[in-house]
């Protein structure tokens, strides 16, 4: 029976993936002084959703090295990983001040589930990868920060996702089994953490995850939901079926 829905933020509740790479998008453009594309960029940026911002920032870099390392004039990484947090940081701060444009960007058919499973009783949880200052900011705006039962960002657990910690930590904060919880994510590297802690797993596709979330093959077909207006039936028919299942 589940007793708890745990969901991620960042491309699942609001696109902040979709604003999060157009910040490393442009934080790459300036300073690399236009060599790299925008464009070229938000393509690289599908293989890191999901990851810590230090990942996020290692593989970027990592990918980008020689223009950076031209345009930067300088040849140690940790330097340049530095500079271009910084950079980032700048342009994505920016982007969370601007309120309209992220009310643009919420996941509505999500919020519509989270929301559903709140009035109907279910513990809710929010695990993000997101360091806490950006995630209450933005949960904020949504006006969904104190509802949650248990809210757990980055400054929370040693390792980020796919590692298992922050569900597992959610699982041993609420006193539940593993089988007990259904995680709702939008990347691979998401399900891999709700997999690994032996969770249930519902992947919600947008257009920067969609593809690497079918070809993944971590999930079967009936567990990715591409069109967002059945999330809500098809999320609530598996756990009717769980309840079903669980009755001796």
């Amino acid at each position: 029976m589940i007793k708890a829905v745990i969901f991620d933020l960042d491309g699942t509740l609001i696109q902040t993936e979709v604003l999060k790479a157009t910040s490393y998008a442009r934080a790459i453009h300036v300073l690399t002084q236009g060599e790299i594309a925008e464009e070229e960029v938000l393509e690289v940026f599908g293989k890191f959703v999901g990851l810590s911002r230090a990942e996020v920032v290692q593989g970027l870099s990592g990918h980008f090295k020689m223009a950076l390392e031209k345009h930067l004039k300088e040849r140690d990484i940790s330097i340049i990983q530095k500079v271009l947090i910084e950079k980032r940081l700048e342009i994505y701060r920016e982007i969370l001040e601007d309120a309209h444009l992220l009310s643009q960007h919420f996941c509505s058919f999500t919020l519509g589930l989270l929301h559903s499973l709140q009035n109907d009783g279910f513990t809710t949880v929010l695990a993000t990868m997101s360091h806490l200052p950006e995630a209450k900011r933005i949960t904020t705006i949504m006006e969904i920060f104190e509802s949650f039962d248990l809210f757990l960002t980055r400054e929370d657990v040693n390792e980020g996702k796919p590692s298992p910690e922050i569900y597992n930590k959610a699982r041993i904060a609420l006193d539940l089994k593993a089988e007990e919880c259904l995680v709702i994510e939008d990347s691979v590297n998401g399900i891999k953490a709700g997999q690994n802690a032996g969770m249930p797993v519902f992947a919600v596709t947008n257009t920067i995850t969609r593809a690497s979330v079918h070809n993944c093959n971590l999930l079967e077909d009936h567990f990715i939901v591409d069109r967002l207006p059945d999330l809500t039936e098809i999320v609530y028919n598996f756990i009717r079926k769980q309840e079903k299942i669980s009755i001796p």
